[in-house]
């Protein structure tokens, strides 16, 4: 064979595969498998959005009510008002609480008596609470000690 036919032969492969590539991939409606294509045949979707995620849950209101060193150590006087939620209703908690002792999400890191501040971490949030800020409003005033005072005498009759 001369070099020309093996030339043109080969020229002429190239072409018929070429052709029979572009037959395989035709988006025409006569090719019968192009259904099965079209087809979700694995029943896939596009993934749905996700909800935003909810807000944070309300961190529980924190009253500093007092210090006390008369047991050993000293030792904090708190009043926890924990907010309702969904599965249960609003609640408060009177607890005493040493340095590293918690309550629900509420621990106890340091305790100033001299100042009177308590540094205590509510859901991994610190917070410093002293006394004469954040403690408890209008304190309530103890009842006079002693005896009551005497009824005073009736009043003469006017005319």
């Amino acid at each position: 064979m001369s070099r020309w036919v093996k030339l043109r032969s080969g020229f002429l492969a190239v072409f018929v595969c070429g052709m029979g590539a572009m037959a395989l991939f035709a988006d025409t409606p006569a090719n019968p498998y192009w259904r099965i294509a079209g087809s979700n045949v694995f029943r896939l979707r596009a993934p749905e959005p996700h909800p935003p995620d909810p807000p944070p849950a309300p961190l529980p209101r924190v009253v500093p009510v007092g210090i006390t060193t008369l047991l050993p150590g000293k030792r904090a006087l708190l009043k926890i008002y924990f907010p309702a939620q969904r599965t249960e209703s609003a609640r408060e908690v009177a607890c005493i609480l040493a340095v590293g002792q918690r309550e629900g999400a509420i621990e106890v890191l340091a305790i100033d008596e001299a100042a009177g501040s308590i540094r205590i971490k509510s859901s991994g949030t610190e917070m410093l609470l002293t006394l004469a800020n954040d403690g408890p409003k209008g304190r309530p005033k103890s009842p006079p000690v002693g005896f009551p005072p005497p009824p005073l005498p009736p009043s003469p009759p006017q005319r």
